[in-house]
């Protein structure tokens, strides 16, 4: 069976839009801003863009301690059963940490790939993205409805 999921989302790798929001790596406006929350919320106040008020009472070294343990966390929820794609993300995040420049990310077609399919089925870049079985048999068939 031919996984066309899999070829759609190979077909999106070069949207310029979708490689920022995975590339990225801006704590609010980017594919890290979904890791970049415990379960009160994001870390940073909407308005004012300012660490959160319950977390202010940290010292630097234990706020960047409690984030990065976030960060990992939600990082795995996201891949799941692939904790090699999470362990990929990590890496490249850590090495836009160290970097005195401008980091730009280098991750594996496969990451790609599985990250577009997430992207795409948590439903924020396709509003009701379906796939839908086609009977090759048949002459005709509606494969999209608005």
């Amino acid at each position: 069976m031919i996984n066309v999921l899999n070829i759609f989302a190979k077909g999106q790798m070069e949207d310029e839009l979708l490689r920022e929001e995975i590339d990225s790596f801006i704590a609010n406006d980017s594919l890290l801003g979904k890791f970049y929350r415990d379960e009160k919320g994001h870390f940073f106040e909407d308005l004012t863009g300012e660490v959160r008020s319950d977390l202010r009472h940290l010292s630097e070294e234990k706020l960047f301690e409690y984030v990065t343990k976030c960060i990992t966390k939600n990082s795995y929820e996201f891949w799941g059963e692939r904790s090699d794609l999470a362990d990929e993300y990590l890496a490249e995040l850590n090495k836009s940490f160290e970097s005195e420049d401008t980091y730009t990310a280098n991750f594996s077609e496969e990451f790609y790939i599985e990250t577009i399919k997430l992207i795409i089925q948590g439903g924020k870049w396709f509003e009701a993205f379906d796939i839908v079985e086609v009977d090759p048999s048949s002459e005709y068939q509606v494969i999209f409805r608005e």
